[in-house]
């Protein structure tokens, strides 16, 4: 895959991409996103003309174009948990959690794991329509914060949240979503909109703002995926999801090593999509996201990154 940017005016930034078949395609990205015009003389314009493979083709050339515009420009053109900066951020966030912090925002996830495998109750209970436990997929919205006292911001954020009318120490600490009612959500998130336009870009350190309820995904009666979504931490997309099968998470240390590498393996899909080989450090094997775990099954182009052995630490050759 090979991409440049040949020209911008003030609603889309026109990108060429030459796809891992050759063919050339003139895309049009607008800022948040959306593909404005998208020209290609490789495959039949008519996407019901097109093979499954060739429709693929297409769509990784418009992910790989809007990746190249926001790298480029900055432009918010990728959603954020199909955006690999995005995805490693808070990966590598979570590395830097205490045991504590682990466990209070990761700790009803593990336990809802353990209760496939252990006589305990569930932090939420399965759906009606789940017909077998052991296929459903849960998922975990993270949003990622900017780490105060690392980004020398503390001074500033007190001062900030005083003309907030908030107590700085009271909400400084990670939370998760059912801890904070909807009004403080927004005055927050106003705090936090606020703090950033005041800091030097380059200085910010990230951590984890806040994480979700746990969403249950399975296959309902007609074949469909579904989701019952739980509540959300706060008023805005969030920078990752993870999407783990009832695996055994074993302790919170092995559990920590198991998110580290799903985040790895997500890292890897977005690449994935985009026609690219993922870089050195995301070439692993495993479970990454649901969607794609589907992609490599269906479609002839894409290597078996997924797992069906169990085993977590392979390393793609």
């Amino acid at each position: 895959m090979n991409v440049e940017i040949y020209g911008e005016d003030d609603v889309v930034t026109g990108v060429t991409v030459v796809d891992n078949n050759g063919v050339e395609h003139e895309i049009q990205i607008e800022r948040d996103g959306g593909v404005y015009a998208h020209h290609q003389e490789g495959y039949p314009d008519n996407a019901s003309k097109r093979t499954e493979d060739e429709n693929e083709c297409v769509n990784q050339a418009r992910r790989f174009a809007k990746f190249h515009v926001y790298r480029k420009h900055g432009y918010d053109t990728v959603e954020h948990i199909e955006n690999p900066d995005y995805v490693d951020a808070v990966r590598r966030a979570i590395h830097t959690l205490s045991d504590e912090e682990f466990e209070d925002l990761f700790g009803p996830l593990h336990t809802q794991l353990r209760s496939h495998h252990e006589n305990i109750d569930r932090p939420v209970d399965l759906p009606a329509g789940v017909q077998k436990p052991d296929a459903v997929v849960y998922k975990l919205d993270i949003c990622l914060g900017v780490d105060i006292d690392d980004s020398g911001l503390t001074e500033q954020a007190r001062s900030l949240a005083q003309a907030h009318s908030l107590n700085y120490d009271d909400g400084s600490t990670t939370k998760t979503a059912a801890a904070v009612d909807d009004d403080q959500l927004d005055q927050w998130a106003e705090f936090g909109d606020h703090l950033t336009d005041l800091a030097d870009e380059d200085d910010l350190e990230l951590d984890i703002s806040a994480v979700s309820g746990i969403h249950v995904g399975f296959p309902n009666a007609r074949g469909e995926h579904e989701v019952v979504w739980a509540e959300r931490p706060l008023d805005r997309e969030p920078d990752a999801r993870l999407e783990l099968m009832p695996a055994e998470p074993g302790s919170f240390e092995a559990f920590r090593q198991y998110l580290d590498h799903h985040l790895r393996c997500q890292v890897r899909d977005c690449f994935a999509g985009m026609g690219l080989m993922p870089p050195e450090p995301y070439k692993v094997v495993g479970f990454g996201k649901f969607i794609y775990a589907r992609r490599y099954d269906h479609y002839d182009l894409y290597p078996q990154f997924h797992l069906r052995d169990g085993d977590h630490g392979a390393v793609i050759q």
